[in-house]
């Protein structure tokens, strides 16, 4: 007897059930699985017979695995072909493609989307996976059979995407008021981050800090919503049967304490960090004195977004390396060169092409690549990237500038992986996991802001700086990515400590601050208790499964972990060698490069993701040898400029939180 496919093509299906006791009634329902569990004993008992005998109804689950998934895929088809033709009539000339037209069009399509996949789930769960014998199909149904917030019941959903939605507009709305007076409200997406930037006043840094908080405290507004969501996701954990809750969180990573891998990234490169902190809480105490409180070892939360913010600013709290030798301007170069973003679009579709990656015709940049229209374009425009196989498709942004030259490489990167995933079966034409696309971007935007690559470019004039200028340079970078990624880890393991129960509902924002001090040598401004929720607007950010702070962190250090590699299979990196150091490697015409870039994008998601790894780098663990290797030389000067001034790295601090402490924020 077949089984029915009446979940699967009910597509307004509201179970109820956790997933264990959906699945065990299915068992019960259908002869054909009964049968089954009944004869399995008998199998078993058979040590000689192949694989069919053991199993003996593998080709029977294997027949229903490919009926649901045949079914599946032609739906699929008719999504992405909705997909296609949205693209193309909301980028017609005349017709602006913004957030106010396509939303609609985008909200039916994703609705779809869920019902498809959630019905899906529904009838794969019932298929024992390691009985069916195509391991192509074997990694379908793994991957397809369980889900995160797309297993939620429609309710449940619905209340999750609002939530996610609410804390998404904590960065966004205009909420705190201005320094000036309360008729005029700023939002911390642009403005108050913005005003961090420029500003050197710390009074002005305290004020928006403290503010904002202040007004997401209001009746545990911003609380409330955190406990809210965090119930949905354990939620959507049981459904999958799972008890510890962050194993949905990482479902895709299909690895057993996944968090700790990523902890041990985090110590591997936490020596460069200190020194980086050390010698940054010397300079912003040499800018702010006494005002910063300077017998603390950490440094105040709202000085480090200041930091970070001013990475790349001419005027800033911090000294580089050579005030008097820095970078040189690329602007108006960059201008008389490339002279308009289409140039920008074809010279990041030329690296990859370069090294052996697909074409792009002239009928991409005529049918499917679409500028961004002026009412989007916004404070910092990003382009994005359509996936509907066979084709992918391009919306970019139109400033012409060196940002957004290197930010095209990775969203080509993205484009390419698309041409190539789009060619494998539904349910494993993805990446093998959250992170591993944007990781083999990073590996090339890294690439293209090389000085070599800019010579290249004829933007500069020669393919090295001196060495002071390169020291500033790799400085500069250290800010922008060393000090970001243990803010992404803690972000990460704040949210699932929770989900797990490692941190109750009554210490959530001490026990944020521990995570702080702990990985991080960072404090609150001033003393804080539980009746604030002082996560930063990074966190809110990556709330969203599709977006988490876990993909921030891994594309990072997969970032320089696979730019290594292709360094290497390049020879443009050669250990040892300081005409080749790894940070000034541009493997731009390498073909064996190009060839395990190709062979770990057209895998889709087929293979673990280790599997992929190891092909690339001959690691199948997660390292931050990358970062360590090209900030290299910066953290040898760190050492010795730490060591001339008598700084010791590492901090021996208070949190400044206590649950019982009384502050009138």
């Amino acid at each position: 007897m077949k089984i029915k496919h009446y979940l699967l093509w009910n597509r307004h299906s509201k179970l109820q059930l956790p997933l264990l006791l959906f699945i065990y009634i299915k068992i019960l329902a259908h002869p054909t699985i009964t049968h089954s569990a009944s004869t399995s004993s008998a199998a078993k008992s058979n040590t000689n017979n192949n694989i069919k005998t053991k199993y003996p109804h593998a080709a029977t689950y294997e027949a229903h695995a490919k009926q649901y998934l045949d079914k599946a895929s032609e739906r699929m088809q008719h999504i992405w072909t909705r997909s296609r033709n949205s693209f193309f009539s909301l980028t017609t000339k005349g017709r602006g493609y913004n957030a106010v037209n396509q939303a609609p069009i985008k909200q039916e399509i994703e609705n779809d989307y869920r019902h498809l996949v959630y019905a899906l789930a529904m009838n794969l769960s019932t298929i024992p996976v390691m009985q069916l014998n195509d391991p192509i199909l074997r990694r379908r149904v793994k991957r397809l059979a369980k889900l995160q917030l797309y297993g939620l019941a429609d309710d449940d959903y619905e209340e999750a995407k609002n939530l996610i939605h609410t804390m998404q507009t904590f960065i966004t709305t205009r909420m705190v008021c201005s320094l000036s007076d309360c008729q005029t409200t700023v939002a911390m997406v642009p403005t108050i981050l913005n005003h961090a930037g420029r500003s050197k006043n710390l009074a002005d840094l305290e004020y928006f800090w403290r503010q904002w908080r202040t007004v997401l405290a209001d009746r545990d507004r911003a609380k409330s919503a955190f406990i809210s969501y965090v119930r949905l996701l354990r939620l959507a954990a049981s459904y999958n049967g799972h008890i510890t809750p962050s194993r949905t969180w990482y479902l895709y990573y299909d690895t057993d304490n996944f968090q700790r891998e990523l902890e041990d990234v985090v110590w591997e490169i936490m020596p460069l960090y200190k020194e980086l902190h050390a010698y940054l809480l010397k300079c912003v105490r040499n800018t702010y004195g006494d005002k910063l409180n300077a017998d603390e070892d950490a440094i105040p939360a709202h000085v480090l977004e200041q930091i970070v913010r001013q990475a790349w600013s001419p005027r800033t709290v911090f000294r580089t390396p050579y005030p008097k030798n820095q970078l040189p301007t690329v602007q108006q170069r960059l201008e008389e060169i490339l002279v308009t973003p289409l140039k920008i679009i074809k010279k990041a579709a030329e690296f990859f092409e370069s090294i052996g990656l697909n074409q792009m015709s002239d009928s991409f940049y005529e049918k499917f690549s679409r500028r961004i229209g002026d009412e989007d374009i916004g404070s910092d425009c990003r382009a994005e990237v359509f996936y509907f196989p066979p084709d992918a498709a391009l919306r970019y942004c139109p400033k012409l500038d060196y940002k957004k030259l290197m930010q095209m490489h990775g969203n080509m990167a993205e484009l390419q992986y698309n041409l190539y995933r789009g060619r494998l079966p539904f349910g494993v034409d993805s990446e093998p996991c959250p992170g591993f696309a944007s990781g083999i971007g990073e590996a090339a935007v890294i690439a293209s802001g090389t000085p070599r690559h800019l010579n290249r470019l004829h933007i500069l004039f020669n393919n090295s700086l001196n060495e002071e200028q390169s020291m500033n340079r790799l400085f500069r970078m250290g800010i922008h990515t060393i000090l970001a990624i243990p803010q992404y880890f803690i972000n990460d393991k704040f949210l699932v400590d929770v989900m797990d129960g490692h941190i109750g509902a009554q210490e959530l924002n001490c026990a944020y601050w521990g995570l702080q001090n702990k990985y991080a040598g960072v404090v609150p401004p001033m003393r804080r208790n539980e009746k604030t929720f002082d996560p930063d607007f990074k966190f809110y950010r990556g709330l969203n499964p599709e977006k988490p702070n876990t993909v921030k962190l891994l594309s990072e250090i997969l970032g320089f972990q696979f730019y290594r590699a292709f360094c290497l299979a390049s020879e443009q990196y050669r250990p040892g060698d300081p005409e080749y150091p790894l940070h000034n490697c541009d493997f731009y015409g390498s073909k064996k490069a190009g060839t395990l870039m190709k062979e770990i994008m057209e895998a889709g998601a087929t293979k673990h993701w280790r599997d992929l790894l190891e092909i690339a780098t001959g690691d199948r663990k997660l390292s931050g040898k990358g970062v360590m290797e090209y900030f290299a030389p910066l953290y040898t000067w760190l050492k010795e400029q730490n060591k001339q001034n008598d700084v010791e790295p590492g901090w021996e601090t208070g949190t400044r939180c206590s649950k019982d402490y009384y502050s009138p924020t």
